[in-house]
């Protein structure tokens, strides 16, 4: 079995950029991520040479004991789909190649074994992430010398980075400016006319990104302006 890369089909954009991608991923061995609702592709060996059966394998962790996605009769040319996999996956009876469309449900390992390598075939750690929604930016106060706290809020996906921008600058290194909980929420002491603005919060993870800008105006009574 061959060191191969995995080629990935664009079928689903979120946010920013694409959630999936198309380019040659990392040899067999590695981890690669892509997001649910995405089609990836395994390919099958260099070498078509075996009468017997293959079969592409699948276990949540390492320490699993090892299910079959499909099993494939070479000599019969009799196919086998196992229950979970029906009407998501295409098994190549040429290439050996597997195309698994994927649920959040998917993540694992998987890898591709010939009748004769009983222990063998290395194993791909496939990560499966939800691509991120729109964050929600919201404040609880717009009053001259308050301390507003400024929060960039996400319902669906896990975030791997924050980044804050005011007016299409990022966020003035000084001591009324702090960033808590992962730079999540953007605290700004003693508030000022002057820290009024457009305030954006941009999302990252592995498969996609997203953002969202508001205005924030400070008044000089009490008060909150969030437009």
């Amino acid at each position: 079995m061959r060191s191969a890369g995995w080629g990935l089909m664009a079928v689903l954009s979120v946010g920013l950029v694409s959630a999936c991608r198309s380019t040659v991923l990392a040899p067999t061995g590695d981890r690669v991520v892509e997001a649910v609702g995405c089609t990836v592709v395994l390919p099958g060996p260099d070498h078509i040479d075996t009468t017997g059966t293959v079969q592409w394998e699948y276990k949540e962790n390492k320490n699993d004991s090892a299910l079959s996605v499909v099993l494939y009769y070479v000599e019969l040319k009799n196919l086998n789909i196992f229950p979970s996999y029906k009407d998501r996956v295409v098994f190549n009876t040429s290439s050996w190649s597997l195309e698994l469309k994927l649920q959040l449900g998917d993540r694992g390992l998987y890898r591709l074994r010939r009748q004769e390598e009983e222990m063998s075939g290395k194993w791909i750690q496939l990560d499966v992430l939800e691509p991120l929604s729109k964050p929600e930016v919201w404040w609880n106060s717009s009053l001259v010398g308050s301390t507003i706290e400024m929060v960039c809020n996400v319902t669906v996906g896990m975030v791997d980075s924050y980044q804050w921008r005011k007016n299409g600058q990022p966020i003035p290194r000084n001591e009324r400016y702090h960033l808590s909980q992962n730079n999540r929420v953007l605290h700004i002491l003693k508030a000022t006319k002057s820290d009024s603005g457009r305030y954006s919060c941009k999302i990252t993870n592995e498969v996609s990104q997203n953002e969202t800008s508001r205005e924030l105006i400070i008044n000089g009574k009490w008060g909150i302006s969030l437009l």
